[in-house]
């Protein structure tokens, strides 16, 4: 490992301990609109990409920043707990710890929170290190111009003008987050948390950045197992409400979006410990032919269940209430189910 290695930064998303914020806001506060549409995540990117290729800026946010409300089910050990996926943000003892990285590369912009206090972060530094005759890109189409990268497959640096750099953005790959050794360093002598470094270079060309990714994850998963631990979703609950007709009426979808905030106060607790089992997480709804399902992910499908049982047992639903303990995720097709009795 050199000393100038580099890593792609993102939250950690395969873990519910590790949920994200989102805006409330939704419009721009630059005043951005595109095709008739405003968002706030667009201040955070370039205003001049499509027409400078790589010539690209991200002009200053702070002057038009007012601290934007935030929501979401963020626990207050979360370091880097992103806003709308897309956005770093970071927590005011990451702050502390990497302040020395943050301040001159971008901008720290309040954040108001019932988690305690958080900062998204708009990167300015924008860094042209790409060797491009040596790194491999996909390609959007038959074009080979800036703007149809699709992807980077192998990232390859130029050793001398990366020296300095901590963490930015780079030409090719605006969306993307991007940090240096000595950030990773840093991040764990702090023992910060929500970190996920995925490293890119140096690597052999042959060695495939994406695919390490994925094994390393597993590799984790099996760890977790070796030592007891369950996966943080290894298992499924699903609630099925019976409905009055084909489809959910209005006053059903009004109860479910109720109910969905009663589960979500039962299994959220933003005080927990990072060390602190996880009885399950609800990740969504959808409805079949006379019915609503409630999708809750979870280590361990009968923990779960006996944390619910007291409030399923009281739930006011003019219809059926049945649940379904599934020993597998969600989107498994073969794995043992079981319906529990109320």
């Amino acid at each position: 490992m050199t000393e100038d290695s580099m890593y792609k930064l993102d939250p950690i998303t395969d873990n519910p301990k590790y949920e994200g914020f989102a805006f409330v806001r939704e419009e721009s506060v630059r005043g951005i609109v595109i095709g008739g549409q405003s968002r706030l995540v667009w201040d955070f990117g370039p205003t001049d990409l499509k027409t400078q290729g790589c010539a690209w800026t991200v002009p200053p946010l702070a002057p038009y920043w007012s601290p934007q409300r935030v929501i979401g089910r963020v626990r207050a050990f979360n370091d880097f707990p992103s806003v709308n996926l897309i956005i770093p943000a970071f927590s005011r003892r990451a702050v502390d710890v990497l302040r020395e990285f943050l301040e001159p590369n971008g901008e720290l912009l309040p954040l108001v929170s019932t988690v305690g206090e958080y900062y998204a972060y708009n990167i300015t530094t924008v860094a042209d290190v790409l060797d491009q005759e040596k790194s491999e890109f996909q390609w959007i189409g038959e074009k080979r111009t800036f703007n149809d990268i699709l992807d980077i497959n192998h990232y390859e640096f130029i050793a001398d003008k990366v020296t300095g750099l901590s963490i930015f953005r780079l030409v090719e790959r605006c969306a993307n987050t991007y940090v240096s050794q000595m950030f990773v360093d840093r991040v764990k002598q702090h023992g910060l948390q929500g970190f996920h470094f995925t490293k890119l270079w140096p690597l052999p060309k042959e060695q495939n950045w994406q695919a390490d990714a994925d094994r390393e994850w597993k590799e984790e998963l099996e760890v977790q197992t070796s030592k007891g631990r369950k996966s943080a979703i290894g298992n499924t609950v699903v609630i099925l409400l019976t409905i009055v007709g084909k489809k959910p009426n209005k006053a059903e979808k009004a109860r479910v979006a109720k109910l969905m905030d009663e589960i979500d106060s039962l299994l959220y607790s933003p005080d927990a410990r990072a060390d602190a089992p996880l009885l399950g997480s609800l990740e969504g709804d959808d409805h079949v032919e006379g019915e609503i399902r409630l999708f809750l992910s979870c280590p361990d499908a009968d923990a779960l269940v006996a944390k619910l049982r007291p409030f399923l047992q009281t739930l006011s639903w003019k219809g059926e209430v049945k649940v379904l303990k599934r020993y597998g995720e969600y989107v498994a097709t073969n794995c043992r189910e079981e319906y529990v009795d109320l």
